[in-house]
C-alpha cells in the first residue's frame, strides 16, 4: 500500500526534518515509494500470471500421464515443475525484501539530512548498511543512529560538514576602502612610477616659469 502525504509528513517530523525542507524531502520519498510500488506491482502481476498458468500446465502433465503410461517420467516433470514454482516465489519474496530495505535506507538518509563528501562515499556508505542487515520494523531500520554514529566515528571524510567554513574578510588596507590588500609592486616597478612622477611635476613647473617671459 502507498504512503500517503500525511504518514511521509509524520515520518520526517520524528526524524527531525523541519518545515523549510519538509516539501523537498517528502516529493523524493513518495516518488521512490510510488516508482518502488509500481515495480512491485508489475513483479507480481507476472508471478500471477505464472501462477494462473501452473493448473493448465499440470493438466497437460497429467493427461501425458494418461497417454503413454510413462508414471515415472510424468512424475519428474511433475517434480521439477514444482521445484521451480517454489524458487520463483521464494526470488520474489527475497526481492521484494531487499527492495523494501532500499526504501528505508533512502528514506533514512533523506530524513535524517545526511550529506556525503562525494557519490563514492554515499554508495559505500549504502553499501555497509545493507550488509549489516538492521532489522526492518514498520519501515524503519532499528539501529540506525548508531550505525551512524559508527560510520561517522571510522570514516568523518565521507560526510560533508553540515554548516559551510566561515568567510574571512580583511579590513581595510592602504589598497582602498573596500577591504581590498594593498597593492604588490615590484620595486622596480615603483622606482620608475616615482621617477615618471618627478619628472611630471619638474615639467608643470618649467612651463610655469616660461609662462612669466612669454
Amino acid at each position: 500500500m502507498a504512503l500517503t502525504n500525511e504518514q511521509v509528513r509524520e515520518i520526517l517530523t520524528a526524524a527531525g526534518v523541519d518545515e523549510e525542507h519538509m516539501k523537498d524531502a517528502a516529493e523524493k520519498i513518495i516518488g521512490g515509494h510510488l516508482e518502488s510500488v509500481n515495480a512491485l506491482r508489475l513483479d507480481v502481476e507476472k508471478y500471477r500470471t505464472d501462477a494462473e498458468k501452473l493448473p493448465g500446465t499440470l493438466q497437460e502433465l497429467e493427461t501425458l500421464k494418461k497417454s503413454n503410461g510413462d508414471a515415472a517420467a510424468v512424475q519428474k516433470q511433475l517434480t521439477e515443475l514444482k521445484a521451480k514454482y517454489e524458487k520463483d516465489t521464494g526470488d520474489l519474496r527475497t526481492q521484494l525484501a531487499d527492495r523494501d530495505y532500499s526504501d528505508a535506507i533512502a528514506r533514512a538518509i533523506t530524513g535524517k539530512g545526511l550529506k556525503f563528501s562525494s557519490k563514492s562515499a554515499e554508495r559505500a556508505f549504502t553499501a555497509a548498511l545493507k550488509e549489516q542487515k538492521l532489522e526492518l520494523k514498520d519501515g524503519e531500520l532499528s539501529g540506525l543512529d548508531d550505525f551512524i554514529k559508527a560510520q561517522r566515528e571510522a570514516d568523518p571524510e565521507a560526510f560533508a560538514p553540515d554548516k559551510a567554513p566561515p568567510r574571512l574578510v580583511t579590513g581595510s588596507g592602504s589598497g582602498g576602502g573596500h577591504g581590498e590588500p594593498p597593492e604588490d609592486v615590484p620595486e622596480n616597478v615603483r622606482i620608475a612610477k616615482a621617477m615618471g612622477a618627478a619628472r611630471a611635476a619638474n615639467a608643470g613647473a618649467t612651463n610655469d616659469v616660461l609662462k612669466n617671459y612669454l
